[in-house]
């Protein structure tokens, strides 16, 4: 079975229903008018300009993900913001999230990227899910300045990422019910204490993205606000993406290339984003009526934009749905899945700090990474295997 075909699986096993749908919608028109859903958009040139109107097209409203979002994060999420006070904490945050910060904050990654290599030069399996399930709660232990308890930190560190998962299953394109609501708010507390933790501790670690935002000045209800999101929105789907991008290279036969081109690196990166797409839809309210692309939006319209949609405009991505790591992206839908405009995500640079460090890794020694077994998510927000084992082959003589 091809790149593709597995990629295919896995948006089948977490969107039965909605992936079909979605890949239908693609093929109805750019803008498609769908009853008590909205304006689905899957134009990726229209899209770009709604994301970057926030004056026209705001993160607020009835049919929105703020509402969600404010009752679980609190008010300054920044994905919930729209305007100047959006735009004033961005720019409180520009030096706390600048991309010369971006390598200290992960720090906490290294020695994990070391034992990891290790393990499969030995010749030991390594499952890659779980691997970068850890990380990423090791990352976010250490962005809260919150030290692991001894002897279980591997689980602490899954456990807050199934935490995040829990809270991530509250927002649906549907409105989540009562239950699941509850269930979101309950692990939202909890994450809310380690971050209390981190913000009151008067000798957190320079590590601390929590130090750094109350030096910045932020108060503990902004602080809450952005690094909930940056958990949710970067944490957890840069876990998810980076055992799938493994996946498209291993199984398109592409990973020993890029070895030998490493600097091909950063743009095998941006495919395996663009096929993935870790967030596959956003929402728009309009605030007013405008007139966008030749279609008529009356005010308090909700557009559903799929992300993973406009990653597949044919007229920006020939062949949209062939994985090609070598392929040069459209300037106009540069990197687009991670938004644009005044929203356009705050922790890009660390995202794709992480996802190169990781790759170098398990590029780093000779041999054929090989995939040895897999398991597709069921079930999930976003798309995701639920296990992916990978050794390193040794090198033919």
């Amino acid at each position: 079975m091809n790149a593709a075909f597995h990629d295919t699986l896995l948006n089948l096993a977490a969107h039965p229903v909605g992936w079909p749908l979605a890949r239908l919608a693609r093929r109805v028109g750019g803008v498609v008018r769908v009853p008590g859903l909205g304006i689905v958009v899957n134009d990726a040139e229209l899209a770009h300009e709604i994301l970057i109107r926030d004056d026209d097209f705001t993160k607020n409203g009835p049919g929105s993900l703020s509402r969600t979002m404010t009752e679980l994060l609190g008010p300054f999420a920044l994905g919930n913001m729209d305007g100047e006070p959006h735009r004033q904490l961005r720019a409180r945050l520009a030096d706390v999230v600048s991309a010369g910060q971006a390598r200290e904050l992960l720090a906490a990654a290294e020695p994990m990227l070391a034992q990891v290599r290790r393990e499969l030069v030995a010749g030991a399996t390594v499952d890659l899910v779980a691997f970068m399930r850890t990380m990423s709660g090791r990352i976010t232990f250490d962005m809260l300045g919150v030290a692991l308890p001894a002897g279980v930190e591997d689980a602490t560190c899954l456990e807050l990422v199934a935490l995040g998962e829990r809270i991530a299953s509250g927002f649906d394109l549907r409105a989540p019910s009562a239950g699941r609501v509850r269930d979101a708010r309950a692990s939202c507390d909890r994450l809310t204490a380690y971050i209390r933790t981190g913000y009151d501790a008067p000798n957190a670690p320079r590590t601390s993205f929590v130090r750094r935002l109350r030096e910045a000045g932020l108060s503990f209800e902004e602080a809450k606000g952005v690094i909930s999101l940056i958990f949710l929105a970067g944490t957890l789907t840069t876990a998810a993406a980076l055992p799938r991008i493994v996946a498209l290279l291993a199984d398109g036969g592409h990973l020993s290339g890029l070895r030998e081109r490493g600097a091909s690196l950063p743009g095998a990166i941006a495919e395996g984003l663009r096929f993935t797409t870790p967030v596959p839809a956003t929402v728009r309210i309009a605030r007013r009526s405008v007139v966008l692309g030749g279609h008529r939006i009356a005010a308090g319209t909700r557009l559903v934009i799929l992300t993973c949609n406009l990653a597949r405009d044919a007229r920006l991505f020939p062949d949209p749905d062939r994985f090609d790591p070598e392929r040069v992206h459209d300037p106009r839908a540069r990197h687009l899945w991670f938004g644009a405009g005044p929203h356009f995500c705050l922790g890009f640079g660390v995202a794709q700090l992480q996802l190169r460090r990781v790759l170098e890794t398990l590029l780093a020694d000779p041999g054929q990474l090989t995939i040895v077994g897999r398991r597709a998510a069921r079930g999930v927000i976003v798309a995701a295997y639920a296990r992916l084992d990978v050794r390193l082959e040794a090198a033919a003589a």
